[in-house]
């Protein structure tokens, strides 16, 4: 799977619904830089760009591929509970240029899959005429057959996945879940709704609050990213706090060098999400814990915080504990899940066993 094909295909539809100016060059780069402040330092201008085209154009050529790799993490955990084999059913709400369903695309290329159907909403015609000409072709670039229509309303579908990407912090709360509360009522036996928001404080929060309603309103399991099954989320008992995910990424070639001019990029791609089923699960075994920060190496001890059945703990290895036994703690990086043979929260011992779970064996 290539990324760099998909890239072009998504380049060469562009070409045909933009102002030659913008594919590329001076402007694009500032409107990358315009929308990166308004999703994060300029909330308060969130709808309001400085030039709406070249806005499109940012969304098209940057922001598409930089965010392609996100729901990629959410599939490969969902692992075999997709139906990989036949042809997927497909719900992209607030869809825009394809960022969400390119991900599917090449999830699929990865597995050898059947291909999808893919049915893409969104508000913004002009987005939807550049999904429909470039995710076609860059499935056909990658190999997977892939049918698209666009619409402005969900046609209620019974589907295999609904895909939420960057829509919900655009939404008060309470609209954010009904919307989400919809999205459930069409999946298909087996299906997910996964939902990918920007791994800011205030917007994860609100999808930690989204979790902890479908847990006690009982109207959806929370598969991801939580191996803890209760409610409420520990992270929501200091508003300093909030979950994301910080995940090494090597991003298509002209993105790549949009993020180098822009500074936008460091190499890791950072976001929260959140995947929901109609049936229960979770990600890992019971009792397993996912590490949710950076490892914390001082002298003598390696540390790191993770989350369970047993909240928000902080683990601590000595140098002089540490064994084959334990050492898949020291290699572990924010988002690993884990399964310890000892009460998160005590120190580790050279006898404690941490195994590192891959929670998709068969993921290639």
């Amino acid at each position: 799977m290539s990324w760099a094909a998909i890239e072009e295909a998504l380049w060469t539809a562009a070409r045909r619904h933009l102002t030659p100016a913008l594919v590329g060059g001076p402007a694009l780069t500032a409107a990358v830089i315009d929308r990166s402040r308004r999703y994060t330092s300029e909330r308060e201008r969130l709808d309001a760009p400085a030039n709406p085209e070249a806005d499109l154009a940012a969304r098209a050529l940057f922001f598409t591929m930089a965010d392609a790799a996100k729901p990629r993490l959410a599939l490969a955990e969902l692992g075999k509970r997709v139906p990989w084999a036949r042809t997927l059913r497909v719900l992209d709400l607030g869809a825009g240029v394809g960022a969400m369903t390119l991900g599917v695309i090449a999830e699929i290329a990865a597995r050898g899959g059947a291909g999808l159907e893919v049915e893409a909403v969104d508000r913004d015609a002009r987005a939807l005429a550049i999904f429909a000409d470039a995710v076609p072709a860059a499935a056909r670039a990658v190999g997977v057959a892939c049918r698209v229509t666009v619409s402005k309303e969900p046609s209620e579908r019974s589907v295999d996945l609904v895909l939420v990407g960057s829509v919900l912090n655009e939404m008060v709360e309470e609209a954010a879940r009904t919307l989400v509360r919809q999205a459930m009522t069409v999946l298909a036996p087996g299906g997910a709704v996964i939902i990918i928001e920007p791994a800011l404080r205030a917007q994860a929060r609100a999808l930690h609050r989204l979790r902890d309603d479908a847990i006690t309103g009982a109207w959806a399991h929370v598969f991801a990213p939580c191996t803890r099954v209760g409610a409420p989320c520990p992270m929501l008992a200091d508003e300093r706090d909030w979950c994301h995910e910080e995940r090494l990424v090597t991003l298509s070639p002209r993105a790549n060098k949009l993020a180098q001019i822009t500074g936008l990029r460091d190499g890791g791609l950072k976001f929260s999400y959140l995947v929901l089923r109609t049936e229960p699960g979770h990600v890992g075994d019971d009792g397993a814990v996912r590490v949710v920060s950076h490892p914390l190496v001082s002298k003598g001890k390696h540390e790191a915080f993770v989350c369970g059945d047993d909240g928000r703990v902080r683990l601590r290895l000595l140098k002089r504990h540490r064994s084959v036994a334990n050492r898949a703690f020291e290699r572990a990086r924010r988002g690993a899940v884990l399964r310890l043979t000892a009460t998160p929260g005590d120190d580790l011992e050279p006898g404690t066993i941490v195994e590192a779970l891959d929670v998709d064996p068969d993921h290639r």
